[in-house]
């Protein structure tokens, strides 16, 4: 496996985790702590994944699609309506979130791009994992931006079940 693109998406999943780990410590909206508390907890399952896999074959132990929606959606569930959209002060956190979450699958469709066939299928993994943590993010800026492109996009991205 090609070492300069085991230690990019090494590097990549530390700073993620980091920044989620540091930025839903200090949320103060309970919803964007609980996904960016999610979100590190799955930085540190892909970097776990990373290091695993050349000595023992690890398999991406990460949340299937759909159970980070399923998480969340409990949690949401049990938010008092009036705490939910309350202090949503951590907007600028979530772009900067989206926009490193974008900056990630652009460099993993670059390294898929680019590695031997032999080793697509693991950053390929790593891959649709970012993909994910991007959607559940763009989702719950939408919800608490209130933007009007909600339903704009396409509906298998989004969790609809937010705006009841």
């Amino acid at each position: 496996m090609n070492e300069k693109f085991v230690k990019k998406a090494m590097d990549f999943e530390k700073a993620m985790a980091n920044f989620y780990l540091e930025k839903g410590y200090s949320a103060s909206n309970l919803l964007v702590q609980k996904l960016f508390l999610e979100l590190a907890k799955q930085e540190i399952d892909h970097l776990a994944f990373i290091l695993e896999f050349p000595v023992a074959g690890a398999t991406m132990k990460t949340r299937q699609t759909g159970e980070m929606e399923e998480t969340i959606k409990e949690f949401f569930l049990r938010l008092q309506p009036a705490r939910e959209r309350q202090e949503t002060d951590n907007r600028m956190a979530l772009i900067t979130a989206i926009e490193m979450e974008k900056a990630g699958l652009n460099m993993y469709w670059e390294i898929v791009q680019n590695s031997q066939t032999s080793d697509r299928p693991f950053f390929t993994q790593l891959l649709q994992q970012e993909k994910q943590h991007l959607e559940s993010l763009q989702n719950v800026h939408f919800y608490l931006t209130g933007t009007g492109d909600w339903f704009e996009e396409e509906e298998s991205r989004r969790w609809n079940w937010m705006n009841t």
